[in-house]
């Protein structure tokens, strides 16, 4: 009897010993350090449905520490088309920058995928006029008229979410949701711009959006198991 319960506490304690000795041996994967050069796709594909816009935009991602990243984006976005009693056109350039996290905290072995969600500031200075316009009466004559060249200066905060995926080693898609708030905005008085780069419709203080972005990875530390 002795020898069988020592035969068991030696059995339990190996088995034990195996367990710790397996999770101890558990690796970790530590994905891929580095800076991303992308481009965000938004401006083409508005392009292919509204052919009075056109613009793009370039972004680069950067990691900053364990699961957070530094965003940094610029582009432009243009403007101009005519109606019955008006022609309008803005030309204009925006800025973004901010801080991502990625709340995939433990991934798979090779797994570069993130899930992202973001705050960012944003800027936009533009240019926008009417070259004509057109007041009609019923009574008398209609008024016709000109908005000279003015400037605008928009500043906003967003928050981002959305998920990015490697397609490719170091190639990388990405497909974000976006709420833009504006915090400030100048010359409202003179002509309310009809799209502000980067924000969206003029005439809303808060704006909702997507983009799509490809981008590609340069590591400064390759992917490995810790």
């Amino acid at each position: 009897m002795l020898k069988m319960l020592r035969y068991i506490f030696i059995s339990l304690s190996l088995g034990a010993g195996i367990v710790a000795g397996a999770q101890v041996q558990k690796e970790k994967w530590q994905p891929s350090k580095g800076f991303t050069l992308g481009v965000n796709v938004a401006g083409p594909v508005n392009k292919a449905f509204d052919k009075s816009r056109s613009g793009i935009s370039f972004l680069s991602r950067m990691s900053v520490k364990d699961q957070m990243m530094f965003l940094a984006e610029a582009g432009y976005e243009n403007v101009s088309f005519s109606k019955k009693r008006y022609h309008y056109t803005s030309n204009g350039t925006f800025l973004k920058a901010g801080l991502e996290y990625d709340v995939f905290k433990e991934k798979e072995a090779g797994s570069n995928d993130n899930l992202l969600f973001g705050l960012h500031y944003g800027y936009a200075l533009q240019e926008q006029s009417a070259s004509y316009f057109i007041i009609e009466n019923g009574y008398w004559d209609d008024y016709t008229g000109s908005i000279g060249t003015n400037t605008v200066n928009t500043h906003w905060i967003e928050l981002t979410g959305g998920p990015r995926m490697e397609l490719f080693k170091n190639f990388y898609i990405a497909w974000t949701f976006h709420i833009k708030v504006a915090i400030y905005r100048d010359n409202p008085n003179i002509l309310a711009p009809y799209l502000i780069p980067g924000f969206g419709n003029g005439d809303n203080r808060l704006n909702a959006g997507f983009s799509y972005t490809m981008e590609y990875l340069i590591p400064w530390k390759k992917g490995k198991t810790k």
